[in-house]
């Protein structure tokens, strides 16, 4: 067999008869006379398995088998005891120590060698049970980041999904500023116009006329073309353009932050923040129907999160909410200390977002977060909003809940811990 055995005794006679009765079975027999030797041999090959003696000068077998378990092995042996010691003590001290078994001498050869090969038997079942825990360990992780990179993916989709969604409202709230600072713009030109001729009809006036003409021509022309208001509209209309544009940039910005999969750092962010950032996306759906109440607790702690991805959950509740609502209704946004611990006693905040709409019939409320669900027509919903915004509580180890009553409202309780609690992570 191709099994590699070391046998560690100080006794010549001894190592001699082990030879014997093992080379039988086994060709691969290695000596050791000393505790040093064996670490030696142990530190240059891989050895199956090793029979040891107790007293030995120098190295005793009892301080050898503390030495063995501290070598970096890949593959430690498996020992077994081989004394004439019959010490109940000894013998538990020793398979307390490391050994896989106990021979006493004198030993009957086929009594050796059956217990050889019991525990070759095992540790070879024991090395291939590794390699297949391994194996499987690779695939595992193989499977989890194929279905992480998965997620990520559905997870944009949605996004892109809301993003389709929101595109009408977006240009419209993107066009208005665009629109007045072209306006303001084409005005500032007319008027740069008339600054211009007031400027060459005064050097014409200056040349050809006395002083007391040319004050009097002057002051008519300053009242024709009414320069005291065209200073100050001047100064408004650079201001209407500076507020046009700020507004363009703060509506880009936003979309940026929300779309952008890259951004998945995590920051203690404002909740109220990213409230605001998430209604200036949506503000088109919700002005135009919904009259929008919000309740923000003062010094509310800031979170532990990404940023983009609770944006997402208030995007796509409000979106939901705005979609729940026949005719002209009303969200109430409240955010609030949680009155109940999450996980492990953690503090953490509520976002309450209630709509007076129709509301979830009870027999569909406990599916609303299963993936592809929606009461929506086809081809106006993925099914994937609130499984994703689900998700993505859970991954920052808090939870999403909703209550409603049919005919009277719906309201969406995002419950997050104020610090992320070690060992969580969120879908990235």
């Amino acid at each position: 067999m191709s099994n590699s055995i070391l046998f560690v005794d100080d006794n010549p006679v001894s190592r001699q008869l082990l030879r014997s009765i093992l080379s039988q079975e086994y060709n691969q027999l290695h000596e050791a006379s000393d505790g040093q030797q064996c670490l030696n041999i142990l530190k240059s090959r891989v050895v199956d398995l090793l029979l040891l003696d107790l007293n030995m000068p120098g190295i005793s077998g009892f301080d050898l088998l503390q030495l063995i378990s501290k070598l970096d092995l890949d593959n430690p042996p498996t020992v077994i005891v081989v004394s004439a010691d019959k010490d109940p003590a000894v013998i538990s001290q020793v398979l307390k120590g490391g050994a896989a078994d106990y021979v006493t001498t004198p030993y009957h050869s086929d009594e050796l060698i059956a217990r050889v090969k019991t525990h070759l038997a095992l540790r070879s079942r024991e090395i291939h049970l590794e390699q297949l825990v391994i194996r499987r360990t690779k695939e595992l992780t193989s499977t989890s980041y194929r279905l992480e990179q998965a997620q990520k993916q559905l997870i944009h989709a949605d996004k892109m999904a809301s993003l389709g969604q929101l595109a009408a409202g977006v240009a419209h709230e993107i066009n208005n500023p665009v629109g007045y600072i072209h306006s303001n713009l084409m005005t500032l030109s007319d008027y740069l116009q008339d600054f211009q001729q007031y400027l060459e009809s005064s050097k014409e006036i200056a040349k050809e006329a006395a002083n007391e003409d040319i004050k009097k021509q002057f002051d008519e022309l300053y009242q024709r073309l009414d320069m005291e208001y065209l200073q100050e509209d001047i100064g408004q209309i650079i201001r209407d353009t500076l507020t046009g544009t700020k507004q363009i940039k703060q509506i880009v910005t936003n979309l940026k932050g929300y779309s952008h999969p890259e951004q998945q750092e995590w920051l203690h962010h404002n909740i109220h923040d990213l409230l605001e950032s998430s209604l200036s996306i949506v503000s088109n759906q919700l002005k135009y129907k919904v009259e929008l109440q919000k309740r923000y607790q003062r010094d509310l702690p800031k979170v532990y999160c990404i940023g983009s991805q609770i944006s997402q959950i208030f995007i796509n509740l409000l979106v939901n909410a705005e979609q729940a609502i026949d005719g002209h209704g009303q969200i109430t946004i409240t955010t609030s200390l949680s009155r109940q611990s999450l996980n492990n006693n953690q503090p953490s905040v509520d976002i309450c977002i209630t709509d007076d709409g129709k509301g979830i019939d009870e027999n569909i409320a406990n599916r609303i977060f299963d993936p592809f669900f929606t009461t929506k027509p086809v081809g106006t919903g993925t099914g994937l909003g609130l499984s994703i915004c689900y998700n993505i509580a859970s991954g920052h180890g808090g939870l999403i809940t909703m209550q409603s009553q049919p005919g009277r409202g719906t309201q969406f309780i995002v419950s997050l811990p104020i610090e992320m609690e070690a060992g969580q992570s969120a879908l990235t």
